[in-house]
């Protein structure tokens, strides 16, 4: 079984494009129950074991909360654009902050100018010129703010502990997404060509050769 989770704002046909370039195995695509308290164990009252967990973002810092929760369940974990987590107060706190100013939005602002916000930051700037960035979006203004925002004032990363990271966890990001880069020099990576942050929609055939190649390993 593949387990896939997809980003903060995302929802379950994102991974479409990746899963049209994948072999006919077990799969599970769900969406994130943004308004859960304890995201990582509904999740797991959903999907009870998976051989891997394939994770972008948001969804990749789950699949490292799941299987460092419950390793008996869980396999390798593939973290697409992930953040392995933050290592000091001050880091946090800044994190804080800054989630803290989307949640606000999302309680008292029109959802479409806090779409307009989250994807004008530079993480976004080669998604927002994908042929595909406008279906994406349309998409995106169909889910819920107030559970949104639920979900930011219980998995906000400044909130999380540093999950543990399995020998076996492969993190990939996007050439174009030199934050990530910077971030991922000491891990194990793999890098994704023609992407920003967003690898799996910017270039899902790419991505889905990394997670094939896990598969043939496993198989």
């Amino acid at each position: 079984m593949l387990l896939f989770l997809h980003g903060f704002l995302g929802q379950k046909e994102d991974w479409d494009p990746v899963l049209s370039h994948l072999p006919d195995v077990e799969k599970a695509c769900i969406n994130l129950p943004y308004n859960a308290t304890d995201i990582a164990l509904a999740i797991k009252d959903l999907c009870q074991n998976a051989k891997i967990i394939i994770g972008y973002s948001a969804g990749g810092r789950i699949a490292l909360e799941l299987k460092s929760r419950f390793p008996q369940n869980y396999g390798r974990v593939i973290a697409f654009s992930a953040h392995p987590g933050l290592k000091t107060d001050e880091e946090k706190r800044a994190r804080w902050e800054s989630d803290q100013k989307w949640i606000d939005l999302l309680k008292t602002a029109p959802f479409e100018l806090f779409l307009e916000k989250w994807y004008d930051q530079e993480l976004f700037n080669s998604l927002k010129k994908h042929p595909q960035f406008a279906n994406i979006l349309a998409r995106r203004k169909t889910q819920n703010p107030s559970h949104l925002a639920h979900f930011l004032e219980h998995n906000s990363l400044a909130k999380k502990s540093i999950s543990d990271i399995f020998p076996s966890t492969i993190f990939a990001y996007g050439k174009e997404d030199l934050k990530y880069a910077k971030l991922y020099r000491k891990l194990v990576t793999f890098t994704v060509e023609n992407a920003g942050h967003a690898v799996h929609l910017e270039n899902p055939k790419a991505c889905a050769m990394i997670i094939k190649g896990a598969l043939d390993e496993h198989y």
